[in-house]
């Protein structure tokens, strides 16, 4: 009689904390070496564009790099924390955490404005959280649930050669619209709209971007998000320009051009620091922008002081860093043990991703200014612990989809072995059987 066997996890029961994720793979000790380097490149030139705005502003030319080398030592601990968090028991509290995001995002609204704008929780006697950094994550983690968990029915080939066939047409239309891209969509919209009253545009650009990326990747509604994000990219434009109701906003579109007369002081400043540095830069620590020219050079503009100092040459190797950062984090997130683990670590490299393309496009002027800043280069003690806390979960994705594959692999070889018994035993004829019954019947 067959006996139905439940498959058991690799992984092993879900736990708080696994004190074996599973194996260091070569992948994910480059993929993190690289990360060693963008950090420590990071902090070196965030000292070097900020210490004469410290040293002006604040009276002391350390006062950036020390809460920044503070954080980022903080972070390192933080990052092998999360490395140990098992991913499948921070699944069970998504739903949990969205709606802790969702009232910390109301909560924002009622604390004091800086620069016009509510993005900061001020609590007295703690440091202040931007909290759409925190959201981000969060988004990564429902997202990817609400994805992975959706089915991707594919109907029985008719035949040798056959075109695959899911049901009818409307079928397939409520299978990709709604199942697929409107379920997974829907956690958003609160989000976005809660993000417009602070007003916070950058943090919706990058939250869709993310979601975007997620749901592309995971082959969500097919075409039809294809299509959809190439018709946003045509109206991107278009859209923008019909934005009058938030002043600061309609300054920075309207800056958004190749007239040095009418473009933004920013931007400007930022277009001759870049222009300045030439092919080999001025040297480290020689920038000349960052003496209170550049407004943010500690911030959101510190790549302009990258190309000022370094020239062509730093910036093409900055770039090349990241671009190493998300090749290897995104073969890490495909070789994951599950669906949900490879779209958490699609989502997270995703989110690396598009801030460095906005980012890099913003100082060179080819988008307008977002405000988003430079992933471990730029200043802000919270976006760079809830990063290096991304990097821990990236960690774990590749330790247990090592495990997984070693799993994957000793199962296939137990087959194998399994099926050369097989077929090394003799075949079963009918003088074999007489043979043994009377050998048998001698014992007897």
């Amino acid at each position: 009689m067959a006996v139905a066997r439940r498959r058991t996890d690799p992984n092993g029961p879900v736990v708080v904390l696994q004190r074996d994720p599973g194996p260091w793979t070569p992948l994910t000790i480059g993929w993190l070496a690289t990360l060693g380097l963008i950090v420590v490149f990071g902090l070196v030139m965030l000292f070097s564009a900020s210490y004469t705005t410290g040293y002006l502003r604040m009276g002391d030319s350390y006062h950036y790099i020390k809460s920044q080398a503070l954080y980022a030592l903080i972070g390192v601990g933080v990052m092998f924390l999360f490395s140990y968090f098992d991913l499948r028991f921070i699944r069970k509290f998504v739903w949990a955490g969205y709606l802790i995001s969702l009232v910390l995002l109301v909560a924002v609204l009622f604390c004091e404005p800086l620069n016009g704008c509510r993005r900061w929780l001020n609590i007295k006697g703690l440091p202040t959280l931007q909290v759409s950094e925190l959201v981000k994550f969060e988004m990564i983690l429902l997202t990817a649930h609400l994805a992975s968990r959706t089915p991707h029915p594919v109907a029985p080939q008719e035949g040798p050669g056959a075109r695959r066939r899911v049901g009818s047409v409307g079928g397939w239309l409520y299978q990709k619209i709604v199942r697929e891209l409107a379920v997974p969509l829907l956690p958003l919209v609160p989000v976005v709209l809660l993000l417009a009253l602070e007003p916070h545009m950058s943090g919706i650009v990058l939250m869709c971007a993310i979601v975007g990326s997620i749901l592309l990747l995971n082959g969500s509604g097919g075409i039809i998000t294809y299509g959809g994000a190439l018709g946003a990219g045509f109206l991107l434009e278009t859209v923008l320009s019909h934005i009058d109701s938030i002043p600061y906003l309609q300054e920075r579109l309207d800056g958004w051009t190749s007239d040095l007369d009418k473009m933004t002081d920013q931007t400007l400043q930022s277009l001759y620091a870049i222009g300045s540095g030439g092919l080999t830069g001025l040297g480290l620590g020689n920038s000349v922008e960052k003496q209170l020219w550049l407004p943010e050079c500690t911030n959101d503009f510190i790549f302009s002081v990258v190309c000022e100092e370094l020239g062509f040459v730093g910036a093409v190797v900055v770039i090349l860093l990241f671009v190493l950062l998300l090749v290897q984090g995104f073969l890490i997130a495909f070789q994951a043990a599950d669906r949900f683990s490879t779209l958490v670590g699609v989502g997270i490299m995703a989110q690396v991703g598009w801030q460095v393309f906005c980012n890099v496009a913003v100082v060179t002027n080819t988008l307008p200014n977002t405000g988003i800043s430079l992933p471990f280069f730029s200043s802000g003690g919270t976006s760079l612990l809830l990063l290096m806390a991304e990097m821990g979960v990236m960690i774990h994705i590749g330790r247990n989809g090592a495990r997984a594959a070693q799993a994957r692999r000793a199962a296939h070889e137990a087959r194998q072995e399994q099926a050369q018994r097989a077929a090394a035993r003799p075949p079963i004829t009918l003088d074999s059987v007489r043979r043994q019954a009377s050998g048998h019947r001698a014992g007897i």
